[in-house]
């Protein structure tokens, strides 16, 4: 039941009500990738970085390819544009972590080179951030095995 009404409230961008019970869900089912790619993008759009941090990184760590494939239309996925209304606010900290955590991890959704380039400024911003080398690595490696399988 938590897991339609969280799916239900994401289609509907409503992302503060998708993940009280996109989180219930994942209480009991802790290993639920679609839940986790959804409970992630709720997390970033109600300001609970750490939040979406945590599940982003545990997803990252299972199958980074998860959440790299997502496709805007077939996984409801509304990081397109996302990106597009965050990048576009003016009343937005660009220079702060939170604001270049959020859009690495969004964009990771749409195009990995460019959240690849928000991580690093974070990385630059706040260099001790928990697992943020982690995070780095995982995309670097990622990005370097896609381009060894085009060869």
């Amino acid at each position: 039941m938590n897991e339609m009404l969280g799916n239900q409230y994401f289609m509907a961008r409503n992302y503060s009500a998708a993940q009280i019970h996109l989180q219930e869900f994942l209480n009991s089912n802790p290993n639920n990738k679609f839940a986790k790619r959804k409970i992630i993008i709720c997390y970033t759009q109600t300001g609970k970085m750490e939040d979406a941090y945590k599940y982003f990184i545990e997803l990252i760590d299972v199958d980074i390819d998860f959440i790299v494939n997502a496709h805007p239309i077939h996984d409801d996925c509304p990081c397109p544009e996302l990106v597009e209304q965050i990048e576009n606010q003016n009343n937005l900290n660009k220079d702060s972590l939170d604001y270049q955590l959020m859009l690495g991890m969004i964009w990771l959704y749409c195009d990995v080179e460019k959240s690849i380039s928000y991580f690093l400024t974070a990385k630059e911003i706040n260099p001790d951030y928990p697992r943020i080398d982690h995070v780095i690595n995982k995309i670097l490696n990622y990005i370097s095995t896609k381009q060894i399988q085009k060869k």
